[in-house]
């Protein structure tokens, strides 16, 4: 699902809004500069806190975001993975944001007895785990229903409710899937 095309694109954003805020930041610089050397007060007292404000609103509005959306890159890359196997329940509608991505919540029913590493674990203590967790879900017996976020701008071509999946997530965002 991510591909080096995704780097390559949020990385031109990134250099994209630093050609623009670079320029708009040094003529404001040497319009204080200059205020402050010919003695205009009015000037810099105008230009000091528009370049302020300006390089705040750049940085928080434009940079933070991207940045943040290249570090969610970076994690799906060369973070720790595992692979998951089991069956959609439900993908949300909304997005929310989660570590610098928009992504869609999906419930998933994990594959029965075994966990993401393909172990086979007791029952009764996944079990006795989801009573004391998840009060509601002590009367779903052994399942484990487990919440994974697929990033929206990958939706397509995600299986729909139902469908057996296996995945590779990356801490709770899938990094990939295969149907089973």
């Amino acid at each position: 699902m991510y591909s080096q095309k995704d780097m390559d694109q949020i990385n031109g954003r990134i250099r994209k809004n630093l050609l623009v805020l670079g320029p708009v930041l040094a003529v404001l610089l040497a319009g204080y500069i200059y205020a402050l050397k010919a003695g205009v007060q009015w000037l810099a007292m105008v230009i000091g806190p528009l370049m302020f404000v300006a390089a705040c609103y750049g940085f928080l509005a434009w940079l933070w975001p991207n940045l943040r959306y290249r570090r969610f890159l970076d994690d799906m890359a060369n973070g720790l993975t595992r692979a998951l196997e089991g069956t959609v329940l439900d993908i949300a509608e909304a997005p929310e944001l989660r570590d610098g991505a928009m992504v869609l919540p999906v419930r998933l029913r994990l594959a029965e007895n075994a966990d993401h590493d393909g172990e086979v674990r007791h029952t009764s203590a996944l079990a006795e785990r989801l009573r004391l967790e998840q009060p509601e879900a002590a009367d779903a017996g052994d399942e484990d229903v487990r919440i994974l976020y697929l990033n929206a701008s990958k939706r397509e071509g995600f299986p729909g409710p139902g469908a057996r999946v296996s995945l590779l997530c990356s801490g709770r965002h899938i990094k990939q899937v295969n149907a089973a």
